[in-house]
């Protein structure tokens, strides 16, 4: 049936679209009063019973098809979809699972039909649906950033995913490693089977991925570890190269080593790279051959032209959005006199002959942050770089401000780089332009940068020679950086080669998936730990489950993560934790096609992680409840009055100590102590008992008393403290601790709080000068005579009480005293040349002190 309705496909639609009608014009035509009918006519209800319990088991079917986990039929009658009551009809307990199924089937449906459409496999594109998957033009935006920069995306619709035409499968499994796409080594100096182990693999799950993958399963020896002359090719078969993968545990892989790691560690740098010479200028750029590369036979012709050149430039377009791993779009190579771009989606699966160039120790090979680059090399074509300078290492040698491409760019080429087009979509088919002359200028001026910073390397290796750059205070301090002291004219050149040759030495791991602890540069909980984000113990059980659904749906689509569901809706639905898929869609705006795809699936995973925490909880609650129960009441010991120490045996005098005294190892001048295996055996005997009867011993004090410090004061011999004849006058944060004159009747704000009074702070009329130097100068006035001042009611001082005090303005000279502290000094009466109320006071709200203000 399914092979007649892709046959004739608009005829078929168009026959369901028909029969959906009449259903639905033929359910609109029952009466209301149906029941009475049925009594009234015995075959009708035979009849109505029978399209009843056809339309019920219909619907069970599809409910199942919705939900292939359930175990129970999901409606038993028509009072679980819709109930009866008052004449009028309300929901019943299951419309809204059977909406959401509803919902769910019409999605998958729509997406089958516009995968369908799409495929010419089915030729059912018709007049109608030709322009249905056809990719429409592409469209400029522009993104504004904070930092006053203009991003330009270049997209386009309906864009035809490139992956699906691969011949070479992705494998995107967790638990699968990454299988090497090379299968010739050229310039090998070590064979392709160099450095692997020789256990077979036959039957491991390592042979069963190469098999499935249509490599020949491991079974000959390898061969012997011969060397080959550079230069020449050496093809391996590949139940050779595969001939084992040790594991330490069953079912654990590891990854297959570096092809190139012998050639890359013993690579000799060329004598000509070491020489001092002129930086040649490109070619201006109209005057420059461009060829865009397609076909293989523009590619062969490329090739043949990299073999005569002695360095290129190499850059990379990279698109991960639709893609889990993603995949390169394009590879951009640049001669001294022609640039190429190679379309990587039209010659994947022949672009593995770069290594002939890439591979030669003798032709440089100039990246800039070619960490990504060598990764998608080994990744997507089997291809290995000999002989790396990475302009970015060698930025970094120089000490530079800046590090880009294109800060670069603009300081040896004077070249500014138009970097809006970063967010493009490099799957765009046919290129504009535009796109084009960004891709080209990344290696068009990339040799000359190249010729300008070596030359500057060896120029100052040659100035800086035998000096030491760690000095801080030297003339050259800061224009090398990560090298002490410079040994040889060459040795910042040799450094910057050297950092090339560890980054060319990255190797493609796959990723795995860690759902029990969320570790991995994919994993639940670095993204958690990333957005700081607070989370009940359901909600982080849901987004954890939540992150594992995604991330298996964007391995097994082919999608990123970031397509499949984004972090903000991630982290959103894990917040709100909707019940149904309507709640869903309200939370996710603008709903990504794999949420609204698999929308029930979600709901009911969320349902299910919120089971499992809320389980836990319960768990948890109980076993508090079981422990309390068992312990009664929990008591600190600390200020327990009934708790005594438990005299425990020492175990360091017991028997198990003794006993391990006779075991003695023989011992010799010349071969030292032997152990032997019977007094190995013994004593870890002894020191399992030892372990199981250690007790830790801690003393808890019965009682623990805490008295309050009393200051100290030291004893002067001397006569007692005079109380002075006068009034005080204090601030309000020194209060005295003397009794006020008996002459003046002491009110009732005169009292004194002792506990607030600073007792370091108070000063007699005896007590000794600080012995204490200080550089500050005081001033310390010495009247003649004392006035009668009121003290301060220092819980709120009025205006009126200042006014009544008489003031001295007769004040003799001050005398300076250099060595004497500078310092309040609370018995100072005031020498204010005004005789007037103050105007204002205010009062510092963290000291506490009021400042009075005077006016003229």
């Amino acid at each position: 049936m399914a092979e007649a309705f892709v046959e004739n496909f608009d005829g078929s639609l168009a026959a369901a679209f028909s029969a959906l009608v009449k259903a639905t014009k033929a359910a609109g035509r029952l009466p209301n009063d149906i029941a009475f009918h049925r009594t009234l006519d015995e075959s009708i209800d035979k009849r109505l019973s029978r399209t009843s319990d056809r339309m019920l088991r219909m619907g069970n079917a599809l409910w199942m098809q919705s939900r292939p986990d359930s175990s129970s039929i999901g409606i038993d009658s028509i009072d679980d979809v819709a109930v009866e009551h008052d004449g009028r009809w309300q929901t019943g307990p299951r419309f809204r699972p059977v909406i959401d199924a509803v919902d769910t089937l019409l999605e998958k449906i729509d997406i089958g039909l516009d995968e369908v459409l799409k495929t010419s496999a089915h030729k059912l594109r018709t007049a109608a649906t030709a322009q249905m998957g056809k990719q429409s033009a592409p469209v400029v935006t522009t993104i504004k950033s904070g930092n006053n920069l203009d991003y330009t995306l270049m997209h386009a619709q309906n864009i035809p995913r490139p992956q699906l035409a691969f011949k070479d499968t992705v494998d995107n499994s967790p638990n699968t490693p990454f299988v090497w796409k090379i299968r010739n080594k050229v310039h090998a100096r070590v064979p392709l089977d160099y450095g692997l182990p020789s256990a077979k693999v036959a039957d491991s799950p390592l042979g069963h991925h190469l098999h499935s993958l249509g490599i020949a399963r491991p079974g000959s020896t390898p061969p012997s570890g011969a060397t080959t002359p550079r230069g020449a090719k050496r093809a391996v078969d590949m139940s050779n190269v595969f001939d084992a993968m040790s594991a330490a545990e069953t079912g654990s892989l590891a990854s297959l080593p570096h092809p190139y790691e012998y050639e890359i560690s013993h690579y000799e740098t060329p004598e000509w790279m070491l020489a001092q010479s002129e930086p040649q200028k490109p070619v201006d750029w109209d005057n420059t051959p461009f060829q865009y590369v397609d076909t293989p036979e523009q590619l062969h012709a490329m090739m043949e032209h990299l073999h005569t050149a002695r360095e290129v430039a190499i850059d990379l377009e990279h698109h991960d959005y639709r893609s889990y791993q993603g995949f390169t779009c394009l590879i951009q190579i640049s001669t001294r006199s022609t640039d190429f771009v190679v379309d990587a989606l039209a010659l994947r699966a022949e672009l593995n002959v770069l290594n002939e160039v890439t591979a030669d120790p003798n032709v440089i090979k100039v990246f800039h942050g070619a960490e990504s680059d060598i990764v998608w090399l080994q990744r997507d074509f089997g291809v290995y770089v000999v002989g790396l300078f990475d302009t970015y290492h060698a930025s970094k040698v120089l000490n530079m401000q800046h590090h880009s491409l294109a800060h670069l760019l603009l300081t040896y080429s004077a070249f500014h780089a138009d970097k809006k087009y970063q967010l493009a979509d490099w799957r765009i088919r046919p290129i504009p332009q535009e796109m084009l002359a960004y891709a080209r200028a990344d290696t068009h001026f990339l040799l000359y940068v190249f010729d300008r910073m070596r030359t500057e390397l060896l120029d100052r290796g040659q100035r800086l020679k035998g000096v030491d750059m760690t000095d801080p205070d030297g003339e050259h301090f800061g224009m090398l950086a990560g090298i002490d002291l410079v040994e040889s004219a060459t040795q910042p050149l040799n450094v910057v080669v050297h950092r090339s040759q560890q980054t060319a030495l990255k190797k493609h791991v796959k990723e795995g998936y860690d759902a029990e602890h969320g570790m991995g540069t994919g994993g639940w909980a670095k993204l958690a730990k990333k957005w700081r984000h607070p989370f009940t113990p359901t909600q982080l059980s849901v987004f954890r489950a939540l992150h594992e659904w995604r991330d298996s749906c964007a391995r097994e689509e082919d999608e990123s993560v970031r397509y499949v569901l984004p972090n903000h809706m991630l982290f959103n639905i894990s917040d709100t934790m909707p019940e149904d898929t309507a709640g869903l869609f309200r939370v996710c705006h603008r709903t990504p096609p794999p949420v609204r795809l698999y929308a029930l699936d979600i709901v009911r995973l969320i349902g299910r992680a919120r089971t499992r925490a809320e389980a836990r909880m319960d768990e948890f609650r109980e076993m508090v409840r079981d422990v309390e129960s068992e312990g009664g009441e929990p008591v600190h010991v600390r200020f327990d009055e009934e708790v005594d120490i438990v005299d425990v045996p020492d175990v360091l005098t017991s028997e198990l100590i003794k006993s391990v005294d006779n075991i003695v190892a023989p011992t010799s001048s010349l071969f030292g102590t032997r152990v032997t295996a019977n007094a190995e055996s013994q004593a870890a005997v002894r020191a399992r008992e030892i372990r199981a009867n250690l007790v830790l011993t801690v003393a808890v004090p019965i009682r623990v008393e805490t008295k309050p410090t009393e200051p100290e004061f030291t004893p002067i011999p001397a006569k007692p403290p005079t109380v002075p004849k006068s009034m005080m006058v204090l601030s309000e944060s020194h209060a005295p601790s003397v009794p006020l004159p008996a002459h003046k009747p002491r009110k009732s704000s005169d009292v004194l709080d002792l506990s607030k009074i600073v007792l370091s702070e108070v000063e007699t009329s005896d007590a000794p000068e600080p012995t204490k130097k200080s550089r500050k100068r005081t001033r310390v006035a010495k009247p003649e005579t004392t006035p009668n001042v009121e003290a301060f009611e220092y819980d709120g001082m009025e205006r009126d009480a200042i006014g009544e005090s008489t003031i001295d303005v007769n004040q003799p000279k001050k005398v300076r005293h250099k060595k004497q502290k500078k310092s309040f000094d609370p018995y100072k009466t005031s020498d204010s040349k005004f005789d007037k109320r103050p105007t204002r006071s205010r009062v510092n709200t963290k000291s506490g002190n009021r400042t009075v203000s005077y006016k003229k």
